[in-house]
């Protein structure tokens, strides 16, 4: 690549407007002023590339540049700014010279020559004035060996370049400067972030070592105060203990100051120790005292420190005499338990035999020689009152034990089987259910192998039915029934109920009453039952119902069922739900027969007829396909066609009777007439047959009207 090319970063020679185009971009980034030299080199470059160019586009070869101006770039003189308003004054022509072949030559010594002649003559009038590109452009443009070819239009503003390049190196030396001063404010901030961490850390370290003294002191001032309190409380100890001895308290007034919260935290005392070792040792103390003192240190368990060892030989006496006495207990003990045996059964056995009766009359004069011995000790081992109370207390006892065979006998049908805890938790509840409810229940888990897994862990049965009767259920902790505690959870009495239900409710050919608990298994139920009535003739279920829940009442499970437990008398389901009658719940509220009936027969047969018509959209105009509801009244009972039918008005905005209905449920035929049907003198033979309504999946309904009657 050639000299002139590589200053204006061309690969090679170019046209004019692509070296113009090249010097503008140069010279965004050579300024005169920051770089003279490069300029200059820039500016002579760019003189030489478009002289090149134009004698190209004449046809004229352009010379290549001579060897040593490729190897060594010019470098030329410092020019003046005003040297550049000066137009070259021989066009250049000087610089041509011709070439062996004919063709016209560049002589690039005489052209670097001749610019720096013209720096040498050019002067500098102020140093902040800028070049005149535009002119020094236009000089080179005018040359006269140029003058004979138009040049192209000129569409580079130099000095809005420089300004831009000028603007740009501004604003790159601006965030320099915010950069370089945001880069020291942040370091002294984090200067001042180090020194405050510094000063805290110095403060908390301060306030730790204050602290850890301020701790030392404090225990040491506790220790201090603990071991005044210790020796203040041992001479309190010892003070009281010299004045009960002296005062001869009962041995009571010895156990409750023994165990007293004084005593107890001072115990462990030393100086207490070696005190109460004094006054043991000197004093003639009863055994109870000795036991009491015993007992308040634990020795039963040994003495546990070295220290107290001499105290425990002193107290291990009593000790042993008071066990020597429990053993004879105990032994009396069973002895009245045996007595208690034999009298049981010599009370609960008729024999005639003579001989016999005086056998029972020795073992029972033995026997309550015993009871009373196991009445004394039972009084002296837990706790000693007045002659009078313990007398009272021993005969109640034995008044207990003779009355055993008739509480036995009041047990009737337990046997001792059933009075042992069950070690099965299922066992046990099988056992409390047919306590409270009189049935037989047993465990489908403990039935057969096949039934041994979780998902059969609480399910129960009746004994009665096993494959048809099952219920939930399972052990709770505790059975305590004063409190409402049988100690097991079970929905036997919901199901016994939904039992009884279905039987009535398939002996009355009614739907089942379980529809509710479809997802269920069962022995599963939501605790809602449902009977349901048809629209006409459904007073004797209603009775009938009645006098199975009466008698249910007197079961022991129907008084055990719960809240949640609810009847619902209802019509079938229709298209938007069903028409209920009554809601009531067994276990809390009374069933009346005779309310239901009343209800049934004044308004239930009305409803269900409405949200027929609702649902058949007859509730309107539905020959003109009205959107005007009608408003339906219960006006009673009606006879059309020789039939009692349930009569209803359909009211319009006005409150006038828009149209009436007479249903018969019987055949599903429903008769409908406008309001002013009667008042015209129309008679009941111009009603006939209209068409036939489908009810979704529930069947179908025939509709009469007057106007289109088939002949």
């Amino acid at each position: 690549m050639s000299w002139p090319w590589s200053q204006l970063g061309l690969s090679g020679p170019s046209d004019l407007p692509e070296i113009r185009r090249a010097y503008a971009e140069k010279l965004k980034i050579t300024h005169p002023e920051d770089d003279p030299e490069g300029f200059q080199r820039l500016h002579s470059a760019y003189q030489l590339a478009s002289r090149m160019a134009r004698q190209q586009r004449r046809g004229t070869s352009p010379p290549e540049p001579q060897a040593e101006h490729l190897l060594k770039e010019p470098k030329p003189p410092q020019p003046r700014e005003d040297d550049f308003d000066e137009p070259l004054r021989d066009g250049g022509e000087a610089l041509r010279r011709p070439c062996e072949d004919g063709r016209e030559n560049f002589d690039f010594d005489e052209l670097l020559q001749e610019g720096e002649e013209i720096f040498r003559r050019s002067g500098r009038e102020d140093e902040e004035q800028d070049f005149d590109f535009e002119r020094l452009l236009q000089d080179e443009e005018e040359a006269p060996h140029c003058s004979r070819e138009k040049e192209e239009e000129r569409d580079w503003d130099y000095e809005q370049l420089f300004a831009e390049g000028e603007a740009e190196r501004a604003e790159a030396r601006r965030r320099r400067g915010e950069e370089r001063r945001r880069a020291q404010a942040q370091a002294r901030a984090w200067a001042r972030e180090r020194q405050k961490a510094q000063e805290w850390t110095q403060k908390r370290e301060w306030w730790q070592r204050r602290e850890e003294q301020n701790t030392y002191d404090r225990e040491r001032q506790d220790q201090f105060r603990q071991k005044q309190d210790h020796w203040e409380n041992t001479e309190i100890i010892l003070h009281t203990i010299e004045m009960m001895y002296n005062a001869q308290a009962e041995v009571e007034a010895w156990k409750r100051f023994f165990m007293s919260p004084l005593f107890q935290q001072t115990r462990s005392s030393l100086d207490l120790v070696f005190g109460l070792e004094d006054f043991v040792s000197t004093k003639d103390l009863p055994q109870e005292i000795k036991l009491a003192l015993f007992m308040a240190y634990g020795f039963d368990k040994g003495p546990g420190r070295p220290e107290l060892r001499p105290l425990f030989q002193m107290l291990l006496p009593a000790w042993k005499e008071k066990r020597s006495r429990d053993r004879q207990g105990w032994k009396n003990l069973f002895l009245g338990l045996g007595a208690a045996v034999v009298m049981f059964v010599l009370l609960n056995v008729s024999l005639d035999s003579t001989a016999f009766l005086g056998v029972a009359a020795v073992a029972a004069v033995f026997g309550f020689g015993l009871l009373f011995l196991w009445c004394k000790t039972l009084i002296q081992r837990f706790g000693r009152r007045k002659a009078g109370l313990r007398m009272a207390a021993g005969g109640a006892l034995v008044l207990a034990l003779i009355l055993i065979p008739s509480l036995w006998k009041e047990l009737g049908g337990i046997g001792l089987r059933d009075m042992i805890p069950a070690r099965d938790p299922r066992e046990q509840t099988c056992r409390y259910i047919t306590k409270d409810f009189g049935v037989k229940v047993g465990s489908l888990y403990n039935l057969s192998e096949v039934y041994a897994n979780d998902t059969y862990g609480n399910v129960f049965y009746l004994e009665d039915a096993p494959d048809s009767k099952r219920f939930l259920a399972g052990p709770d902790d505790g059975r305590d029934l004063k409190n409402g505690k049988p100690g097991y959870t079970t929905n036997l009495p919901e199901m016994l109920l939904l039992w009884e239900l279905k039987e009535f409710a398939q002996s009355h050919k009614l739907e089942p009453v379980d529809s509710l608990d479809q997802e269920l298994e069962a022995w599963e139920t939501t605790g809602t039952f449902l009977i349901t009535l048809p629209i006409d003739g459904g007073e004797e279920i209603i009775s009938d119902l009645g006098e199975l829940l009466e008698g249910l009442r007197e079961e022991k499970w129907y008084r055990s069922l719960a809240s949640r437990c609810e009847l619902v008398l209802c019509s079938q389901e229709m298209g938007e739900g069903r028409v209920v009658l009554i809601r009531t719940q067994p276990g809390l509220t009374l069933y009346s027969a005779e309310q239901c009936l009343e209800i049934y027969e004044e308004t239930f047969a009305h409803k269900c007829c409405a949200q027929i018509l609702k649902e058949l959209k007859l509730d309107r105009d539905f020959l003109s396909e009205g959107e005007e509801r009608y408003i339906l009244t219960n006006e009673g009972r009606a006879w059309m066609k020789g039939v009692e039918c349930v009569k209803l008005y359909g009211l319009n905005e006005d409150g006038a009777v828009a149209m009436e209905y007479y249903i018969y449920p019987k055949e599903r035929n429903i008769y409908c007439v406008p309001g002013n049907f009667w008042d015209t003198g129309n008679r009941e033979d111009q009603i006939g047959f209209y068409r036939l309504l489908h009810w979704g999946d529930r069947g179908t309904y025939n509709l009469f009207y007057p106007w289109l009657r088939v002949s």
